[in-house]
């Protein structure tokens, strides 16, 4: 099972599972929220996000809510460093719209490639 995943065939074989091997990690991102109007600070927290997207591509996928956070999204991003890039326009541009989101966690998840090594 883990050769279909690593090889990134899956999707020839079948549509059971959707990866796009192109990008090499996925980054999950959780705030909290602290404001009074969170379905509007989400909506300025999408076009942030979209915007960031933009700037340094990538996909973002979200909003999501779970249960131990206000927010989650989805970053699948090619290298690391797009994280250090994204939090940089991030806090600035959060700042500016007064958003009253505060990161909480990260993690991040690599490719079997990505991590053993070709």
């Amino acid at each position: 099972m883990l050769s279909r995943f690593r090889l990134g065939t899956t999707i020839a074989r079948t549509n059971k599972y959707h990866f796009n091997y192109f990008h090499v990690m996925i980054i999950l991102w959780k705030a909290d929220y602290d404001g009074d109007d969170i379905q509007r600070d989400v909506e300025k927290l999408n076009k942030l996000n979209s915007e960031v997207q933009k700037k340094l591509g990538g996909k973002i996928e979200g909003p999501y809510f779970p249960q131990d956070a206000s927010v989650l999204y989805i970053f699948n991003v090619k290298e690391y460093e797009w994280l250090n890039k994204a939090g940089r326009i991030w806090f600035d541009e959060a700042k500016k719209a007064n958003l009253q989101f505060v990161p909480k966690s990260y993690e991040v998840a690599v490719t079997p490639d990505e991590f053993f090594g070709k």
